[in-house]
């Protein structure tokens, strides 16, 4: 068996979900089982999650650092490299 650890608030929900469960529908499972089989559907269902992960690497392309990353400035310098080993180096 491996030991999972869960972030504090995720724990929570988890906690709430499973007494909504028992209390809405009478349906009692324990915090094993329940994420047990959330993994099982996630593997089953890759394709949503990777569609999740894809929103959030769209959002990432959208930051203004990461946009000046992928397109940067031209500075009328063709190669700098010499003068940053100077600079980092001595030269």
């Amino acid at each position: 068996m491996t030991t999972l650890k869960i972030d504090d608030k995720i724990n929570e929900i988890i906690e709430r979900f499973l007494a909504e469960l028992l209390l809405k529908d009478g349906v009692k499972i324990d915090k094993k089982t329940l994420v047990e089989k959330a993994i099982l559907w996630t593997i089953k269902n890759a394709d949503f999650i990777e569609k999740e992960l894809l929103n959030e690497k769209i959002e990432i392309e959208k930051d203004p650092a990461w946009i000046l990353l992928e397109k940067p400035m031209s500075w009328g310098i063709k190669d700098a490299s010499i003068k940053i080993d100077e600079f980092l180096y001595g030269g």
